[in-house]
């Protein structure tokens, strides 16, 4: 098990934006380590609990990424073109300002780092 490596995934993602990956390192993990550090837990504990954790996020962002491809799909039936193909005509400003593009926008978006979050989850715990 590698769940150490997850203290370390700040410098191998050091170009990625503040995201969830970050949150969760700097809002709960870090803090989390030094709290077990100072209550003498075992090591095999806090990476279990830390494994846990980790896994609890992923069947999380797992649900979400679901959801997100769903709202896709319904967008592409909706407009009758792929999300790759809206997405670049909306970056260069060829589609109107309707709600739904800039929903779908957003859930194209966020689909994106949600993935890269994952990945990087999974790397950490190996």
């Amino acid at each position: 098990m590698r769940v150490h490596r997850i203290f370390f995934l700040d410098n191998r993602y050091n170009s990625m934006q503040l995201n969830g990956m970050y949150l969760l390192l700097y809002e709960l993990v870090i803090p989390m380590a030094a709290d077990i550090k100072n209550a003498g837990l075992s090591k095999d504990f806090v990476e279990a609990v830390v494994s846990r954790t980790i896994k609890s996020r992923i069947e999380e962002i797992t649900q979400k990424l679901t959801d997100l491809y769903n709202s896709m799909q319904y967008f592409e039936k909706k407009y009758g073109m792929k999300t790759e193909e809206f997405y670049k005509k909306i970056l260069t400003g060829s589609l109107g300002d309707d709600m739904d593009f800039f929903e779908w926008k957003a859930s194209c978006e966020v689909y994106k780092e949600l993935q890269e979050e994952r990945k990087a989850l999974f790397e950490a715990i190996g």
